[in-house]
C-alpha cells in the first residue's frame, strides 16, 4: 500500500516536473497575471490527474487489488485521492474567480491578453472557438463534483443513493475531462506535459465510461440461490447458506457483494471456507438500512447475485498468530477455523471474541471448531468486561511480540489496539486489518 501511494505521489510530483518545463520562464517573471495563468494550467493538471487515478482505483481491477493489497485499501485510496483531487479544484476555481473579481473591483489593472495563433488550418484554430463552451461546462462540472463528493462524505444518503452519486460523478469527470483538454494551453503543445495530461485523461475517461455503462465487476457476478438461512436472535445475525454453481474459490477471510433484485450489491465477508462444492456462507448482521430487514425478505430458492471473492486478509502466514474479532467481524475467522482442519501443522493460534451479545449456537459452533482445529478460544462478554485492551494481551499472550495479529471488526477498535500495541513496543507492521468501509 505504501508502495502504491509513494508511485502515486512520485507520478504527480512528475507532472510538477513537466509543468516547469512547459514555463521556463515563470520563476524570472514578477507579473502577477502569468503566475495566475500558470498555477490554473497547474492545479487543474493536477486535479483532473488525481480524479483520473481516483476512478482508476474505483473498477476493482485485478492488478489494482494486488497493487493496493486488498479491495479495501483501493478504496481507502479511492477516497483519500477523491479528497484530495476536490481540493486541488477548489484552488484550480479560485485562482481563476478570485483575480477577476478584483479586477472588477478595480483593485488589479486588467491584463492585456495576447493573440493566438494566426493559421487558419491549425488544430489551435479548430479547438480556439470551444473554449468558452469548455469553460462554461468545467464551471458546473465542478460545483456538480464538489456537491457530489461532500454528499458521498457526509454519509446522510443511503448505500443505494451513495453508490448513484458516483455514476453521477462519472458524468460530472467526463465534462471536466472536456474541459481540461480544450483548455490546455497552447505554449504547452509541443511539450510532454500536454502528452502525459492527455494519457491520464483517456485512463480516466475510459474509467468513467466503464462505471457508467455498469461493467464493474462483471467478470467476477455470479448467479446464486438461497440454499439455507437462519436467524440468530442475540446478535441479530442472518446465518446465510448460498449454492452459487459457478463458484471459483476463495481464499477464507475475503469477502464478496451480494445483490438483490432492485437493490445495489453490499460487501459482506464470506463466513465459510472454500470446499470446492459452490457453497458459500455469510453471516449479515442487522446495522444499517438495507440489512435491518433482511431476514423478512430472503426465501428458500430464491436468486441473488454474488460478486467476488474480493481482499488479502487471507491469514497467509506460517508465523504464530493471534485473532481478534470484535462482533460480525467473527465471520471471517469462522472460514479460517474450518480451513485449519484440512490443513498440515498449521501455525499456532489464539482466538479473541468480542462482543457484547453472545449467541449461544455461534459460541458453541465456535468452540467445537477451535478444538478440531487446535486454536485457543477466549470469549470477552463486552456486556459485562471491559473492552480488549493491549496490556491484557501483554500478560495473557506471553509470546506476543512473536505473534501476527489478524484483526477483523470496528475501526475504532482496530486504531485503539494499534495505539496501546504500539506503547508496549508491539511492532504494527504485522498487524493485519480489514478496511472494511467502501463508502
Amino acid at each position: 500500500m505504501r508502495k502504491t501511494t509513494a508511485t502515486i505521489m512520485l507520478l504527480l510530483a512528475a507532472i510538477g516536473g513537466l509543468w516547469l518545463q512547459a514555463e521556463p520562464n515563470l520563476f524570472s517573471s514578477n507579473n502577477f497575471f502569468q503566475w495566475r495563468s500558470a498555477l490554473i494550467q497547474y492545479s487543474g493538471m493536477l486535479a483532473v490527474g488525481l480524479m483520473s487515478i481516483t476512478m482508476l482505483l474505483a473498477l476493482r481491477l485485478p492488478f489494482i487489488e494486488w497493487l493496493t493489497k486488498g479491495l479495501d485499501k483501493s478504496y481507502r485510496l479511492h477516497k483519500h485521492l477523491g479528497i484530495a483531487s476536490v481540493l486541488v479544484a477548489v484552488v484550480h476555481w479560485l485562482l481563476a474567480i478570485i483575480p477577476k473579481q478584483l479586477v472588477r473591483a478595480g483593485i488589479l489593472d486588467k491584463p492585456v491578453k495576447g493573440a493566438g495563433p494566426n493559421n487558419s488550418d491549425s488544430l489551435y484554430a479548430l479547438v480556439r472557438p470551444l473554449r468558452g463552451l469548455a469553460e462554461q461546462v468545467g464551471e458546473v462540472a465542478f460545483y456538480s463534483f464538489v456537491v457530489l463528493a461532500i454528499v458521498a462524505l457526509v454519509g446522510v444518503i443511503r448505500y443505494k443513493g451513495f453508490r448513484y452519486s458516483h455514476k453521477l460523478m462519472s458524468l460530472a469527470f467526463l465534462a471536466i475531462a472536456f474541459h481540461s483538454v480544450i483548455l490546455i494551453k497552447h505554449s504547452y503543445w509541443p511539450y510532454p506535459i500536454t502528452y502525459a495530461c492527455l494519457a491520464l485523461i483517456w485512463v480516466g475517461s475510459v474509467a468513467a465510461v466503464y462505471s457508467l455503462f455498469g461493467r464493474i465487476g462483471k467478470t467476477k457476478q455470479h448467479t446464486a440461490t438461497v440454499a439455507n438461512f437462519r436467524f440468530l436472535p442475540q446478535d441479530k445475525v442472518v446465518d446465510l447458506r448460498l449454492s452459487v454453481p459457478n463458484w471459483h474459490g476463495h481464499n477464507s477471510g475475503q469477502f464478496a457483494f451480494i445483490g438483490f433484485p432492485g437493490e445495489e450489491p453490499h460487501p459482506f465477508t464470506i463466513a465459510s471456507t472454500n470446499t470446492g462444492t459452490g457453497h458459500v456462507r455469510f453471516l449479515i448482521k442487522e446495522l444499517g438500512d438495507f440489512t435491518a430487514n433482511l431476514k423478512s425478505r430472503l426465501n428458500i430458492g430464491q436468486e441473488l447475485k454474488v460478486e467476488g471473492p474480493y481482499g488479502n486478509f487471507d491469514f497467509n502466514d506460517s508465523a504464530p498468530q493471534l485473532w481478534i474479532a470484535g462482533g460480525i467481524g467473527i465471520a471471517a475467522f469462522t472460514a479460517i477455523l474450518q480451513q485449519r482442519q484440512t490443513m498440515n501443522n498449521p501455525p499456532k493460534a489464539t482466538l479473541y471474541y468480542c462482543s457484547e451479545t453472545l449467541e449461544p449456537k455461534l459460541i458453541e459452533e465456535l468452540q467445537q471448531l477451535s478444538q478440531s482445529s487446535q486454536v485457543e478460544l477466549r470469549i470477552i462478554d463486552n456486556s459485562r468486561q471491559a473492552l480488549l485492551c493491549a496490556e491484557q494481551l501483554v500478560n495473557e499472550v506471553e509470546d506476543l511480540m512473536q505473534r501476527k495479529i489478524w484483526f477483523c471488526g470496528p475501526f475504532a477498535f482496530s486504531s485503539s489496539l494499534q495505539q496501546q500495541l504500539a506503547h508496549f513496543g508491539y511492532p504494527l507492521k504485522h498487524f493485519h486489518s480489514e478496511l472494511f468501509e467502501l463508502r
